[in-house]
């Protein structure tokens, strides 16, 4: 059996026929329900990988074209960086966004772009430099500040993450995501007690607002980090 998935995988990776995608699929989880074999989970894995990469290329294009019909809106560009990163092309949103920022050096939202494009690609100093230059044309935008927050999470300065986080938050209230930020930050520095307090802000923030479904994740975080305190005591 696993020797036909083997084979429906590599006619997949090569055309992306969903048809051998669907059929593979099939025949790994038929076989993996009986057995722990390491190549046939390997398999399995690469064949999901396949498949989730070419999605995210049609999201790409589907972004690109959001662009294109409506350039002033601002979450199909990051939508865009993130799913190039998703494709290890992190540095094709980089090069897109520096071109960007250099024909307009005065629009604070291409600093945003080509931030989060270097916070994506792992340059974190570099995002940094670009955040600097945006606070200059505007001392107190929220998503510069909160960027700031992520190049400096990326070069361990943990503090003056946090601290960018909590400034983001109190300039744009509605924006959660540097509390989501906060959250993850603060169990991968061992301070657990502070992440769960960070997974509690969260929770109510949602269950405030009557967003019932989208603190569901977050409840299950949260109970999660509870299970890591406890195992810690």
């Amino acid at each position: 059996m696993s020797t036909g998935a083997a084979e429906l995988l590599e006619i997949y990776e090569a055309t992306g026929d969903e048809n051998a995608f669907r059929e593979a699929k099939r025949l790994y989880e038929e076989a993996i329900t009986e057995t722990s074999d390491a190549a046939l989970l390997t398999g399995y894995g690469y064949l999901l990988e396949c498949h989730g990469r070419n999605w995210l290329r049609q999201a790409v294009r589907h972004y690109e074209r959001a662009i294109e019909l409506d350039p002033m809106a601002d979450k199909p560009h990051y939508q865009h960086i993130n799913a190039l990163a998703g494709l290890l092309d992190a540095d094709d949103a980089v090069a897109l966004h520096e071109h960007r920022l250099a024909a307009s050096p005065g629009d604070v939202r291409e600093h945003r772009f080509l931030a989060s494009a270097y916070v994506a690609a792992r340059r974190h100093r570099d995002a940094g430099r670009i955040v600097e230059a945006g606070l200059r044309l505007a001392a107190d935008d929220p998503v510069l500040i909160a960027l700031r927050g992520e190049s400096r999470a990326g070069a361990d300065d943990v503090e003056g993450a946090l601290a960018d986080w909590r400034r983001a938050v109190e300039l744009e209230p509605e924006d959660i995501g540097p509390l989501f930020s906060s959250a993850f930050l603060l169990e991968r520095a061992g301070r657990i007690d502070e992440a769960v307090a960070a997974w509690v802000a969260i929770v109510a923030w949602n269950e405030s607002r009557g967003y019932d479904l989208q603190a569901e994740w977050p409840r299950r975080e949260l109970a999660r980090v509870h299970l890591v305190r406890d195992d810690l005591a």
